[in-house]
């Protein structure tokens, strides 16, 4: 970090923001500050109180952030030498009431805009037991002050006469005030009064501390990285607009001319990126969560592959090769010629994820298990060659996406897993050796037994494999799939009920497991209620023959059991023990066949994570899914 610190004059400061020679960068918030705030700042620098550094950036460097100037000064097409990165809110409320002869327009407590001149009272600010703040008083533009029914009230200082009268000087005469002092004693000496003394007091206590007032400022030099400049931005920034990564390059894309918000968002009446990706898919699809910034991501990973080949081709080897990677530095140097060159395939990319998800039976944004792998899958099918789109680059997909989903591998340290998976993908597409996120990774089986909230990645895993296994509706026999798409009411539910297992002394760890839960219909969950199963059976075999006499309601019931991997003889037999153990087997087998490769069948792990014990409703409504 490069960078110095030195004092200036709040004078040489106002001039230099009249100037345009300092101005803030684009992406800055709005002049926010409220009248109080003003007569706050006003009266610390009137007393010789610090009131906070500055931060700034000298212009020319690796970041060139769109400037703009401060509220109340016209400096269009001025390019300036410094941008103000923080300090914004103080030195614009100085450069109004300080140098400005324009009524400030500020905010009242209560949050409406208004315009305002700042005085000090003179008496009240050499009355040394008075609060110098309530020595700062405010009027409107035309300087009257008014009751609130409308009527004038006691401060009219629409004429230098009455301002000399009422000793109230204006603010905004403080670093030039000779004229007004000498005009002052001139109007006090033709009443009679000699007022010198009072007014040269105010001039050494009050005036000649804000013409003397020093700013301390860090000055950034244009030698600084973005990361560097956008890490202390954020830091000093805290209680102003959050600005995330993609904000940053926004900012600084603007400086060209190119509006980085436009192209992802687009505009009223246009489909920015995220549209044209959400159109192709349910309200609430895959892409309901997806953030800008993870379009970045993608982005970044094919340019910094693309700077690690060029070094390759250089005949760069080892530590010389500059690494593939999407971490926050990385995005924030993405260039803008890389970003519009790249961003049309990763926006491809992003919709050929999409299908290969769906047809994994993951369909909404809330079952999605890691959104981070989703970039990671964008940037691959971005970067994979049309002719290679066959079956055989489809199930090596396939294999590594359930690795990373059932082995829980993208819960930490995502920008490394991506910027190693995608081209380990591509290698082992082209015969290479399979990615390092499968070798890493196996399904343990117990992990079934803590598998319990549907928050979880594993557990979101299990439920799309259920559906793409064509696991279907108890009562109506509709598949899951079909009955989530058409917003049929869904609700993951105990299969052996929670009131019958608490009264057969079954512990909530248990039965809570995913071992002992499934998705079904809102009709479905009713009929079960918290019978037994051979009781709940009974009755869904007779609305079945109701329905349809023709068919045997328990054969078909039988297999739409085993359609969620639940052995009928078990079940209808109330056998717990039997029916949670074929069961745990059965999802294990999914999970290895998923992977493409045996699972653990040693205990868990000691340290291992599991999902929390929770107290919970019997239903888990999966209503907002669709």
């Amino acid at each position: 970090m490069s960078f110095d610190t030195t004092k200036t004059s709040l004078k040489d400061l106002l001039s230099y923001i009249e100037a345009g020679k300092i101005q803030l960068p684009d992406f800055q918030r709005d002049y926010v500050w409220n009248e109080d705030d003003v007569r706050s700042l006003l009266a610390s620098i009137a007393k010789g109180f610090p009131v906070g550094a500055l931060l700034t950036l000298d212009r020319g460097g690796s970041v060139e952030f769109k400037p703009r100037g401060i509220e109340g000064t016209s400096v269009e097409g001025v390019e300036p030498e410094t941008l103000l990165l923080d300090g914004q809110q103080r030195m614009t409320s100085l450069f109004k009431t300080v140098l400005s002869k324009q009524p400030a327009r500020v905010r009242t407590p209560k949050a409406s805009l208004v315009d305002r001149f700042f005085y000090i009272d003179i008496e009240m600010a050499l009355d040394v037991h008075a609060n110098f703040e309530d020595a700062i008083q405010t009027v409107p533009a035309d300087r009257i002050a008014k009751t609130s029914f409308g009527k004038v009230g006691d401060l009219d200082l629409s004429t230098v006469e009455q301002e000399y009268q009422r000793l109230m000087f204006p603010l905004n005469q403080a670093l030039e005030p000779t004229t007004w002092i000498f005009g002052c004693v001139g109007y006090w000496n033709t009443a009679g009064h000699d007022r010198m003394a009072d007014l040269l007091q105010f001039q050494d206590a009050v005036l000649k501390r804000i013409q003397n007032y020093q700013m301390p400022v860090i000055r950034l030099s244009k030698d600084n990285s973005r990361e560097a400049v956008c890490t202390v931005f954020e830091k000093v920034n805290v209680g102003g607009k959050k600005l995330d990564a993609f904000e940053l390059v926004t900012a600084i894309y603007a400086a060209s001319g190119f509006d980085l918000r436009e192209d992802w968002a687009g505009t009223k009446g246009v489909h920015g990126r995220l549209g044209r990706l959400r159109a192709k898919q349910p309200p609430k699809g895959v892409f309901s969560d997806l953030a800008s910034t993870d379009f970045l991501q993608a982005c970044t990973i094919l340019h910094t592959r693309e700077k690690r080949l060029a070094a390759e081709a250089d005949g760069k080897t080892g530590k010389e090769l500059p690494p593939i990677n999407c971490s926050r530095e990385a995005l924030l140097a993405l260039p803008k010629d890389a970003y519009v060159r790249h961003a049309p395939f990763i926006e491809a990319g992003f919709s050929e994820a999409a299908r290969f998800l769906n047809e994994q039976k993951i369909l909404w944004g809330r079952d999605l298990p890691y959104p981070t792998q989703l970039v990671a899958m964008a940037a691959f099918f971005a970067l994979l060659p049309k002719a290679s789109r066959n079956a055989a680059t489809s199930g090596k997909l396939e294999r590594w996406y359930w690795s990373g989903v059932l082995g829980e591998f993208y819960g930490s340290a995502t920008e490394t897993k991506i910027a190693r998976d995608v081209p380990d993908l591509l290698a082992w597409m082209n015969g290479g050796p399979i990615p390092r996120t499968m070798a890493d990774t196996f399904f343990q089986v117990d992990r079934l037994d803590t598998l319990r909230m549907r928050l979880s990645a594993a557990y979101k895993g299990f439920h799309a494999l259920l559906m793409r296994s064509g696991c279907r509706d108890f009562l109506t026999g509709k598949g899951v799939e079909v009955m989530t798409v058409y917003s049929d009411a869904l609700d993951i539910h105990h299969i052996f009920p929670r009131k019958w297992c608490e009264a057969n002394g079954i512990k909530p760890g248990i039965y809570n497991s995913i071992i002992n839960k499934t998705a079904l219909s809102a009709d479905t969950n009713r009929i079960i209620g918290g019978d037994a199963p051979s009781i709940y059976l009974a009755k869904i075999e007779a609305k079945l023959a109701k329905s349809d006499s023709a068919a045997a309601p328990g054969a078909m019931l039988d297999d739409i059991l085993r359609s969620h991997l639940i052995d009928p003889e078990l079940l209808r037999a109330d056998d717990f023990a039997g029916f949670y153990a074929a069961r745990k087997s059965a999802l294990a087998s999914l999970a290895g066949g998923a992977q493409g490769k045996d699972v653990i069948q040693e205990a868990l792990a000691e340290g291992a994570v599991a999902d929390e014990d929770v107290t919970m409703d019997e239903e888990e409504s999966m209503d907002d899914a669709a």
